[in-house]
C-alpha cells in the first residue's frame, strides 16, 4: 500500500503544492488506516488460534491421522453468510464470511472459513447470500513440514482464513439469497455439463479452467505439463482473458449502441463473468483496471495502466491486507508491470518502422510489404510482451516452483497469438452449446466445436512437446529474498538506464539513429543478470536432512562437496510422497540430481516415493539395492523403471564403500553369512563418516541384526543414530546404544501412526544413553547443516 501511495504522490509532483500536500496527508492517513486494519485482522486471527489451542487442552480430542479432522465431545456450531460456493472432487464447498463459532457455551467471531459438506445439500439449501448454521468439527490448517512443502496455512491465511470446517449436518438456514450470484453459479454448473457432453475429457478440463476458472475437470497431468512448459497462465482467469473478453464485448456493443451504454454494459457483463468464475484475485484486479479504462473513455481522460494497477492493488489490499502474501496477486502485479513498464523500455531499443517513401506497384511487393508490417508490429509486440513478462515474473517462478521453463519465451509467442482466437472460439462454442435446442445451435455448433477441439489439441500438443524437450526446465532452487530484491533492483536500474540514455540522446522513439551502445549495452546487462542468477542454482547448506514423509523414511545426505545421496523414500500415510514431499525438497534446495539412491529394503514405506521419482524426468544416476529379490513386487518395479531410464543398479554388501573426497559411506549389512528371519532384517545398514560428523543408518533392522553387528565388532562410537524401524521397541537395544553412544537420535515416523512409534521403551533407552532426541512427527524435517566446519541441527517447525 505504501508503494502504491508513493507512486500516486510521484505522479502528482508537478501539480500545485496544496494538492500535493493534501495528497501526501491523505496517503499517510490511508497508510495508518491500513496498519490499523492489519492489526485488527491479526487480533482476529490470534483469537482463533487461541480457541484451537484451548480446545486441544480442555476437551478430549480424537484426530484422524490421515485427514486431521477433529472429533470432540462437545458440539461445535458454526454460523456464517455464504459468500460463494463451488464443486470440487464431487463435494460441495462453501466460503463463509461474518462467521461466528460456538463451542460449548462460548461464542467467538472469527475470520472467513471454508466449509466442506460431507452430505450433498438439496437444491433449495445452501443458497449464496443466505446465513447458514452448521454442526461439525474444526480442522486446523497444515503448515509446511519440509523445505519446498506446500504450506496450506500460509495460502489460506493470505485469503483471510484461519481454519476449515467439516460440516456433519445443516442445522438451519435463513436470510435472503443473492439471486444474481446463485443464478451465475447454476449457469457455471450447466456450462460444465455442456463441456463434458460435447468435448473430450482433456479439452473439457482445459476450456473449463480457461473460461470458467474451475479446475474440477482438469486432469493433474495436464496442469503439470502446462506448469513445466511455463504456460500455466493460460489456465488462470488472468488479465489477458479479461482484456480479450472485455474489449471484445465493448467493441461488439459499441457498433450496436451508443458510447455510454457500450462502456456500462461491458463493465457490468465483465463483473458478472468475474463473479461467475469465482472472484479470483487476478480476475478482480483485471476487472478493476478494465472499469477504470471504460471510465477514462467516458470522461475523455487518458488511461494510465500504472495508475490503474495502483488503484486496483489498493482496493484489494484494503479489503484484505494479507493478500500481499498471495502468489496469485504477486504474479498478476508483476506481469502487468512487465507489460506496461519493462516492455516499453525494451521497445525503445528497437527502431521504429519508417514510412515507405516509394509506392509499391507490383502485387508481390505489396504482399511482402504487408508481411513485413505484420512482423514489425504484431510479432515484435508479442515478443516484447512475452520477454518482459518472463523477466518480471522469473523470481516468483523460482521462489514458488524452484525451476524455470527454458523455452517459455518462444512457446508464449505462439500462445499469446492464439489465445484471443481460442477465447473467442470458446465463447462462441459455449453460446451454441446453450442454444442446442434451437436450429441455429444445432446447425453451427458442430463445426465450431470441431474447430475449438483442434485449437485446444494444438495448444496442448505444443505445450506437451515443449515440456518434453531436453533441458525443458532448469532447477534453480527456492530463491532467497535477498536474491529476488537484487534481481528486481538490477532490472529497474536497467530500465532507468535505457530511459535515461534515450532521453539524453534525443531519441525517445528509438529511431534508427540510436547509437549502438545504447541499443546493445542494456540487453547485455539484462542477459548477464539472467545468466548469473538463473543458471546458478541455490547452494544448500544441508549436510543431511531427515524429511517428514509421515510413516516412512526419506533421508538426503551430502557426501563430499557435490555428491548427493538419498536413502529410502516412501510412506504409508502420505499420498504421493515422492511428488509432494521428496521432489519439492530436492528442487527447492537446488539439488539437480541424485548420484546414488539407496534402498534399505523393499517395504512400501521405503520405496513408493522412489518409484514416483523414477516416473518423472528427475535425474537419478545410480540405484543401490541390498540384494536381488525377484519375488517382491517393489523390487520388480524398481528394476523395470531403472531399465526404462537406463539407470545402473548396484547391489551393495558388507565392505563396499562409496567415497567422495574425505567422506565415505560404507555398508555393514547385508553380508554373505547372516540370514535374516524377515524382510525388515534384510535391511541395508550404512555407516556415514565425514571429517565433521559420523552416523549410522539402520533401516528397519531389529535386535537380531544389532546383535550380529556387535558380535562381529563392526560398531564404534558415532555422533548420530538414525533410529531403526521408526522408533520400534524391537530396535535400538541397550547394548547397541552403549556401543554407539550417539549424541543425537533421529526418528522418522508419522503423526498418530497405528504402530505407536516411537515407542516409549525406545525413548527411555535413548534418554538413558544421553542422546538428544529429534523426531519428524513433532518437529518436521530434521536438518544437519555444515557451514565453515561448524555443524548445527534444527527442526523445521
Amino acid at each position: 500500500m505504501a508503494g502504491c501511495q508513493m507512486y500516486l504522490l510521484y505522479a502528482l509532483r508537478q501539480r500545485k503544492r496544496r494538492v500535493y500536500r493534501f495528497t501526501a496527508v491523505l496517503g499517510i492517513g490511508f497508510f495508518l488506516l491500513g496498519i490499523a486494519r492489519i492489526w485488527y485482522m491479526q487480533q482476529q486471527s490470534y483469537t482463533i488460534e487461541t480457541i484451537l489451542k484451548e480446545q486441544e487442552t480442555s476437551l478430549s480430542v480424537e484426530t484422524d491421522a490421515s485427514r486431521g479432522w477433529q472429533t470432540e465431545n462437545e458440539k461445535t456450531i458454526l454460523q456464517g453468510k455464504i459468500e460463494k460456493k463451488e464443486r470440487k472432487n464431487n463435494q460441495t464447498r462453501l466460503y463463509l464470511n461474518h462467521v461466528f463459532l460456538r463451542i460449548g457455551d462460548k461464542t467467538y467471531k472469527t475470520n472467513s472459513v471454508l466449509v466442506r459438506l460431507k452430505q450433498e445439500p438439496s437444491d433449495q439449501s445452501c443458497r449464496i447470500g443466505t446465513t447458514i448454521v452448521l454442526e461439525g468439527n474444526i480442522r486446523q490448517l497444515n503448515r509446511a513440514a519440509n523445505d519446498g512443502n506446500y504450506d496450506e496455512f500460509q495460502y489460506y491465511h493470505s485469503l483471510n482464513m484461519d481454519y476449515h470446517f467439516d460440516a456433519e449436518r445443516i442445522c438451519g438456514e435463513y436470510g435472503r439469497e443473492d439471486v444474481l450470484a446463485e443464478k451465475l453459479f447454476m449457469i457455471k454448473e450447466k456450462l460444465k455439463e455442456d463441456y463434458i457432453n460435447n468435448l473430450s475429457e482433456r479439452n473439457a478440463g482445459i476450456l473449463g479452467t480457461m473460461l470458467l476458472g474451475d479446475k474440477e475437470l482438469l486432469e493433474k497431468e495436464v496442469s503439470t505439463v502446462f506448469q513445466q512448459a511455463g504456460a500455466s497462465h493460460v489456465l488462470v482467469i488472468s488479465g489477458m482473458h479479461i482484456s480479450c473478453i472485455g474489449l471484445f464485448c465493448y467493441g461488439l456493443l459499441r457498433k450496436k449502441g451508443n458510447f455510454l451504454c457500450a462502456c456500462t454494459a461491458a463493465v457490468v457483463f465483465l463483473f458478472c463473468y468475474v463473479k461467475m468464475t469465482g472472484m479470483g484475485i487476478s480476475a478482480i484486479r483485471a476487472w478493476i483496471m478494465f472499469a477504470l479504462l471504460m471510465a477514462a473513455k467516458l470522461s475523455g481522460r487518458s488511461y494510465d495502466s500504472r495508475t490503474a494497477l495502483s488503484v486496483a492493488a489498493l482496493v484489494l489490499l484494503w479489503k484484505n491486507p494479507y493478500l500481499v502474501e498471495n502468489a496469485g496477486l504477486q504474479f498478476s502485479v508483476a506481469a502487468i508491470l512487465g507489460v506496461v513498464v519493462v516492455a516499453k523500455c525494451i521497445g525503445q531499443l528497437f527502431p521504429r518502422e519508417q514510412k515507405q517513401q516509394t509506392q509499391e506497384r507490383k502485387t508481390g511487393d505489396k504482399a511482402a510489404n504487408k508481411i513485413r508490417k505484420i512482423w514489425k508490429r504484431q510479432i515484435r509486440q508479442n515478443f516484447l510482451v512475452s520477454l518482459s513478462v518472463q523477466l518480471t515474473t522469473l523470481p516468483l517462478v523460482a521462489y514458488y516452483y524452484y525451476e524455470v521453463p527454458v523455452y517459455a519465451l518462444l512457446l508464449n509467442l505462439l500462445i499469446v497469438s492464439l489465445l484471443s482466437v481460442v477465447l473467442i472460439n470458446g465463447i462462441t462454442a459455449t453460446l451454441l452449446m446453450c442454444m442446442g435446442k434451437i436450429v441455429v445451435g444445432r446447425l453451427f455448433a458442430g463445426p465450431v466445436i470441431m474447430m475449438l477441439e483442434l485449437l485446444l489439441d494444438g495448444i496442448y500438443v505444443g505445450v506437451s512437446w515443449c515440456s518434453r524437450l531436453p533441458g525443458a526446465t532448469k532447477i534453480v532452487g527456492q530463491w532467497p529474498i535477498q536474491r529476488i530484491i537484487f534481481y528486481y533492483l538490477m532490472l529497474a536500474a536497467t530500465c532507468l538506464l535505457i530511459k535515461k540514455r534515450t532521453k539524453k540522446s534525443g531519441n525517445r522513439d528509438g529511431n534508427r539513429n540510436t547509437n549502438i551502445l545504447l541499443r546493445k549495452f542494456p540487453i547485455v546487462l539484462i542477459g548477464s543478470v539472467v545468466l548469473l542468477l538463473v543458471l546458478r542454482p541455490v547452494k544448500s547448506n544441508h549436510l543431511m536432512a531427515v524429511l517428514d514423509v509421515g510413516q516412512g523414511d526419506g533421508i538426503y545426505v551430502r557426501l563430499g562437496e557435490d555428491t548427493n545421496l538419498f536413502l529410502d523414500g516412501g510412506s504409508t500415510d502420505v499420498s504421493k510422497v515422492g511428488t509432494y514431499r521428496i521432489l519439492p525438497f530436492l528442487k527447492s534446495n537446488g539439488i539437480t540430481k541424485i548420484d546414488y539412491w539407496f534402498i534399505s529394503h523393499y517395504d512400501e514405506d521405503h520405496v513408493n516415493g522412489l518409484l514416483e521419482v523414477l516416473e518423472t524426468e528427475y535425474s537419478v544416476e545410480n540405484i543401490i539395492l541390498p540384494g536381488k529379490q525377484p519375488d517382491i513386487k517393489n523390487y520388480q518395479s524398481i528394476c523395470a523403471l531403472a531399465e526404462r531410464r537406463n539407470i545402473p543398479i548396484v547391489y551393495m554388501k558388507e565392505g563396499d564403500c562409496i567415497r567422495s573426497g574425505e567422506d565415505t559411506i560404507s555398508c555393514l549389512l547385508p553380508d554373505g553369512e547372516y540370514q535374516a528371519e524377515d524382510e525388515n532384517g534384510k535391511s541395508m545398514i550404512l555407516l556415514y563418516q565425514t571429517k565433521y560428523i559420523s552416523g549410522i543408518f539402520t533401516g528397519d533392522a531389529g535386535e537380531a541384526e544389532e546383535n550380529w553387528l556387535l558380535e562381529k565388532q563392526r560398531l564404534w562410537k558415532v555422533d548420530f543414530l538414525k533410529v531403526g524401524h521408526h522408533g520400534s521397541k524391537y530396535s535400538s537395544t541397550e547394548k547397541f546404544l552403549k556401543a554407539l553412544s550417539p549424541e543425537l537420535a533421529l526418528i522418522s515416523c508419522g503423526e498418530n501412526n497405528r504402530y505407536g512409534h516411537p515407542h516409549q521403551e525406545t525413548i527411555n533407552r535413548l534418554k538413558e544413553a544421553s542422546a538428544e532426541i529429534f523426531d519428524t512427527m513433532e518437529g518436521g524435517q530434521i536438518s544437519l547443516e555444515e557451514e565453515k566446519g561448524r555443524i548445527t541441527i534444527q527442526s523445521f517447525r
